[in-house]
This record gives structure tokens, C-alpha cells and sequence, in this order.
């Protein structure tokens, strides 16, 4: 029985006995539950699209998620932190039902409300998770921090952590993520009590009970509908609470893709929505709305509208079924309309990573991938000529070979055969008589934006190299326009900040830009 019950005081249970209850059942729902729970963490912080779209993406389904991390950090990965976890569920059950049956009897002896009311276990269960919250918080957060650190490892043991998060953050880290916690853990757990109150009566009135044969079923099902309710209302803020965690982590995540930092809870709230949406959709299925993590990515939309029909059918088999087709026609096909369309041109990189997916899934050779690294060669050593007869041509290429070099990875980094490529691609609109054209200053910038970071990471010298080109440029006595001249001090400041925009420098130049 949870709650106290005044119409069965000799089967009431003792504080003891539902102390223990609560420990024991937390217990057990840790160890059946670690690898789920620890797939769910990496999957809330992960800030690329959970999609094979995304070759950024670390992670991408379920199943590929685990043998992932079964391949890289081993069986045990999936029991990180269970130590902590298990203080946590031990801790937080005890807490919560001991605080349950406690306020189900004060209120029942206050008369104010009948304790069998849905809004007395609302508000009972609601006020039991948040003095269960706030006495295992802390536990909370070294949990999260543990199932959220790959190889090797920040914090050796639990001893380590706590030390090394203290000494280096402060004591109010064991607190982080906390409003959202306690914002969250209220109606969560006050529907959970409430509505498991509620599918009894509704179980008992649809299946009339026949002695206690059903009665372990009854609990069991009705204990799931009420945790899936409550978990698919309040799992945002659960998400957000995951990213407010792993603040001043940064660093241990680097590895497994884009790491963000948040000011606050309105903050975390506000990034997350204008960068992975609010909207349930195939590609974010971990976003903030979400709470079934989907496998597999949905189908994906290009922006094909402009080939003939021909040519559409020729693309849509390719990425479906890529031996069934010349896939050298379509490697042309894609180079050919990314010289010409600069919008296709920013994207195609995702249908050549699509398509080189598809292929790899197949026996045979790499026959897309060749014929579309040959033929960038090409286009890379005629570049001086292509400029010459098309500067929009030479631009789109710019904006395609960045495409390709962002999307296309081997074991999760840029392919090193495009680094120099792309380099004297952006050399090249570094240079003086390109600085006088808008159109070419415009995209060095969108691109070092783009791929910048990546870059620098593959040659830091290079990349300084340019910047020295740029700060010359951005000092030409005459010839750059205030636009040219503001977009390369913005790129120029954009790098200082560690390839970040500020928000006083965001408002400032995008201000300037749109007078």
C-alpha cells in the first residue's frame, strides 16, 4: 500500500517498513535500469541531432548507441556512477515514501481532505519528492557527471569527484541544476502518486477483483501507466536539469561533440529551444518536448526542387538505393548544380554524407565517394580559373568544399585530405583584390564561422597564418566597404572569443548589419 490509509489501520504499514519499502524498490529499479539510464544522459546532452543525417552526431539510435559505448569504454560503461545512482535511489525512495506516508497521515488526522482525494496525493507526493530531492541532490549531480564522462576518465573514483568538484567549482556545484529539479520533481511526483491512486479505482472497475492473484499485476501495471504519465509531462525539465549538471564539465565532453554553457535555467531553456526546437520531430528525438528516444532517423528532405524530374528520381534512388544507379553521374550531378545554386550548395554536403552512408552499407568499393573526391580535385586546381570566368561559381565552390569538409568524417573527424584544400580556398578570399568584393568577403566569413573552429583543430599554424592576412586586410588604407570592413572585424573578434559570438558583440554587429 502507498499512503496511509485510515479505513485499514491494522494493515497500515510501520515508518520502517515503508522506509525500507522505498529503499528496496529504488535498489532494484537502479540495477535493472543503469544502461537505459546512462544512454538517456548521453543522449539528453548531446547537442546534434539524434539522426544519421548528422555526421557530427555521436550518437544516433538506441542500439547504435550501445554498441558504441560497449565498443569504446566497454561492459562497465553502462554501470558509470552506479554508486552514487544506487545512494540516490536508495536515499530518494526512503526519503519520498517515509515523507508520503507521513503528510497522507496529517492530513487524514487534520481532516482537512479525504486522503484517498486525487489532489491530497498531488500534493503529498509532490512535497515527499522535494524533501527527497533536496537530501540527495548532490548525489544527484556526481550520478550524472560519472554516466556523462567517456575515456579516459575526469573523476577516477567517487572520492575523486567530490574532492576535485569542490576544489575546483565550490560547494554550490553539488546543487546545480536544482530549480529545474525541484520545478520538475513536484507534479511529477505528484501525478505519479496521484495517478496510480486513480488507475487502481479505474483497473478495479474495469477487472472486478477476484482475491489477490491480480493484485501484484494490478500494482505493477498501474505503477507504469502513472510513471509514464508523469515522465511524459514534466521530461523537459529533466533535460534541462542533464545540461545545468554538466556546467564547468566541459572539457570531459569535448569528445563526444558540441558542449554549451549555460547561464541559468532561463538561459538553458532559451539555447535549447532556438537550437534544437521545441517540436517532436525524427531528427530530435531527445529534444525538450520528447520523451521516447527514438532509434533510427527519420526520413530526411533536401532541397532538390530545382533538378528536373529525371534528375530528382536519379538522386532519390541514390540515397535509398545507391547500386542501382551510375553513382559517378550522381557524384557530377551534385557538383554541377552546387556551382551553380549556392543555397543547394550549402547543404549538399548533407545529401554526399547521406548517399556515402547508404553505399557503406553495401558490398563493393566507394564508388560515390571517389568520383566525388576526384571531382573536387579537379574543381580545387582549375579554382583561379573558375573565379576568373564566375564569381559566383568560385563562391558556391568556396561554400560546397566547406560543406563537404564539415559533413564528411572518418572515425568522427574532418577527412584530412580536405584540410589544405579548404585552407587555400580561404586563403584565397583572404587576399587583397578578393577583400574588395563583398560577395567573397561574405563568404570567408559564413565559412570560418562554419568550419573555423574544425580548422584549427586540424592545423592551429595555418589558421594563424590567416588571421594575419585578415587583421592586414581589415587595416587597407582605402578600398573595403563598412560592410566588408565590419564582417571582418566581427570574424577577427568572433576567434579571440574562442570561436564564440558574445552577446554584446551579436547585438552590436548583426545590429549594424541589419541598419
Amino acid at each position: 500500500m502507498v499512503g496511509y490509509d485510515p479505513k485499514a489501520d491494522d494493515r497500515n504499514n510501520s515508518k520502517f517498513e515503508v522506509a525500507v519499502a522505498g529503499s528496496v524498490s529504488g535498489l532494484v529499479t537502479r540495477v535493472l535500469i543503469s544502461p537505459l539510464d546512462v544512454i538517456k544522459i548521453r543522449f539528453q546532452l548531446q547537442i546534434e541531432r539524434l539522426s544519421h543525417s548528422d555526421p557530427k552526431a555521436k550518437y544516433h539510435g538506441i542500439l547504435q548507441a550501445s554498441r558504441q559505448i560497449f565498443r569504446e569504454e566497454g561492459p562497465t560503461a553502462f554501470w558509470k556512477g552506479h554508486i552514487p545512482a544506487q545512494l540516490l535511489s536508495v536515499g530518494y525512495g526512503a526519503v519520498q515514501f517515509l515523507s508520503f506516508q507521513l503528510l497522507t497521515e496529517l492530513v487524514h488526522r487534520a481532516n482537512v481532505y479525504d486522503t484517498h482525494e486525487f489532489s491530497a496525493h498531488f500534493v503529498c507526493g509532490g512535497l515527499a519528492a522535494c524533501a527527497a530531492t533536496l537530501t540527495v541532490h548532490p548525489v544527484d549531480v556526481l550520478r550524472t557527471r560519472f554516466a556523462a564522462q567517456g575515456e579516459p576518465r575526469v573523476y577516477k573514483t567517487l572520492q575523486d569527484a567530490v574532492v576535485t568538484m569542490y576544489r575546483t567549482e565550490g560547494p554550490l556545484v553539488f546543487y546545480k541544476g536544482l530549480a529545474p529539479t525541484l520545478i520538475a520533481i513536484f507534479p511529477y511526483a505528484g501525478l505519479q502518486f496521484s495517478c496510480y491512486k486513480s488507475l487502481k479505482h479505474a483497473y478495479d472497475w474495469a477487472i472486478p477483483a477476484d482475491g489477490k492473484q491480480t493484485e501484484n499485476l494490478k500494482n505493477l501495471l498501474c505503477g507504469s501507466g502513472a510513471g509514464i504519465i508523469s515522465k511524459t509531462l514534466t521530461y523537459p525539465l529533466d533535460l534541462f536539469k542533464k545540461r545545468l549538471q554538466v556546467g564547468g564539465f566541459e572539457d570531459a565532453r569535448a569528445a563526444f561533440g558540441q558542449v554549451r554553457s549555460y547561464g541559468g535555467l532561463l538561459d538553458c531553456i532559451k539555447q535549447v529551444l532556438q537550437e534544437e526546437g521545441a517540436v517532436i520531430n525524427p531528427s530530435r528525438e531527445k529534444s525538450c518536448w520528447g520523451w521516447v528516444v527514438m532509434g533510427e532517423a527519420g526520413r530526411e528532405e533536401y532541397k532538390i526542387q530545382s533538378f528536373d524530374a529525371e534528375t530528382q528520381q536519379l538522386l532519390k534512388t541514390a540515397l535509398k538505393d545507391p547500386g542501382a544507379v551510375d553513382l559517378e553521374k550522381v557524384a557530377n550531378v551534385i557538383v554541377d548544380h552546387s556551382l551553380q545554386d549556392r543555397v543547394f550548395s550549402k547543404e549538399a554536403g548533407r545529401m554526399c554524407y547521406a548517399i556515402i552512408q547508404a553505399e557503406s552499407k553495401q558490398a563493393g568499393p566507394s564508388v560515390f565517394r571517389r568520383g566525388l573526391l576526384n571531382r573536387l580535385q579537379h574543381e580545387y586546381q582549375t579554382r583561379e580559373q573558375l573565379r576568373a570566368h564566375s564569381m559566383q561559381g568560385w563562391v558556391c565552390f568556396v561554400t560546397f568544399i566547406c560543406n563537404i569538409f564539415d559533413y564528411l568524417r572518418v572515425n568522427n573527424m574532418p577527412m584530412l585530405a580536405l584540410v589544405n584544400p579548404v585552407y587555400d580556398c580561404l586563403f584565397r578570399l583572404a587576399q587583397p583584390d578578393s577583400l574588395h568584393e563583398e560577395e567573397e568577403v561574405d563568404c570567408l566569413v559564413l565559412q570560418l564561422h562554419r568550419v573555423g573552429e574544425q580548422l584549427e583543430k586540424m592545423n592551429g599554424q595555418r589558421m594563424d597564418e590567416l588571421f594575419v592576412l585578415i587583421r592586414d586586410g581589415f587595416l587597407l588604407p582605402t578600398g573595403l566597404s563598412s560592410l566588408a570592413q565590419l564582417l571582418l572585424l566581427e570574424i577577427i573578434e568572433f576567434r579571440a572569443a574562442g570561436w564564440k559570438t558574445t552577446p554584446a558583440a551579436h547585438k552590436y554587429y548583426y545590429s549594424e548589419v541589419s541598419d
